[in-house]
């Protein structure tokens, strides 16, 4: 009896990712690695149970109004906005003495990249900190289910051009940890990410990029190293719900999965 083909890995980047997600009703990941997808399963390691990701502050301000006890996680810029309870820090998400059962949560990338996937089949929030969680739960579920992964490097909204080395490289780290062949169309970016891993290594690839040394000139060195840091985080954030305000979608609810404790 033949063996079935393995499902295949797509490496994308941005909108244009999030709709080839969408194209092929495939398994989406979507990589903002510094820093929303190391803070959301932060969140959901430290107890909260539900996060509303929303594109627009004032939309997240607004759900705020309508969901009491509700807590406000987000930035701007890279810096927390001006009321809300946390920034987009995955050491502050630690640090917290206390966190509310829902949060809101919105980001100058990572949020938008998650409200544009609709129509894959299932939406996940990866990075290298929760590696191992992905990798437990995306490999055998997209076998099962014969469905393909794409792997989005979020990048920055809206600047659809832009390149973030640290996405790259991440996705890149991810699809060698899944072990499923990646399909023609990404060949050639894979092994160059891979030979950028080999010859630089995460961290100075995470140091380097534009984004790690904004984030370092206002004060979040420590964010930046811990973004770093491999499968420290255990929740796999998934994309469960729609997130409505009147009869306008204004983003998504995300859950976690915890895989291997």
């Amino acid at each position: 009896m033949l063996t079935p083909p393995l499902p295949q890995l797509h490496l994308t980047r941005g909108m244009a990712g999030c709709q080839q997600a969408a194209r092929l009703g495939a398994v989406a990941v979507v990589v903002d690695a510094l820093r929303a997808s190391a803070t959301l399963p932060t969140l959901l390691d430290r107890g909260v149970q539900r996060v509303l990701v929303v594109g627009e502050v004032a939309d997240a301000r607004a759900l705020a109004a309508e969901v009491p006890g509700a807590m406000l996680v987000g930035e701007r810029g890279g810096e927390k906005l001006p009321g809300f309870d946390l920034g987009n820090s995955p050491l502050e998400a630690i640090a917290a003495k206390e966190l509310a059962p829902v949060a809101i949560f919105t980001s100058s990338n990572g949020a938008q990249r998650l409200t544009a996937c609709a129509g894959a089949d299932t939406v996940l929030v990866g990075t290298i900190c929760n590696a191992r969680a992905l990798v437990a739960w995306v490999r055998p579920y997209a076998i099962k289910n014969d469905l393909p992964v794409v792997l989005i490097a979020a990048g920055q909204y809206p600047d659809e051009d832009f390149i973030s080395p640290e996405d790259d490289a991440v996705c890149a780290y991810l699809a060698q940890r899944l072990e499923l062949p990646i399909n023609e169309d990404s060949q050639k970016a894979f092994v160059a990410e891979e030979e950028q891993l080999a010859h630089k290594g995460m961290p100075t690839i995470f140091n380097d990029s534009r984004h790690a040394q904004h984030l370092i000139e206002i004060g979040y060195c420590d964010d930046v190293n811990f973004c770093c840091r491999i499968d420290v985080l255990h929740s796999l954030p998934v994309v469960t719900a729609p997130v409505m305000l009147g009869d306008k979608q204004v983003g998504v609810e995300v859950r976690g999965m915890v895989v291997g404790g």
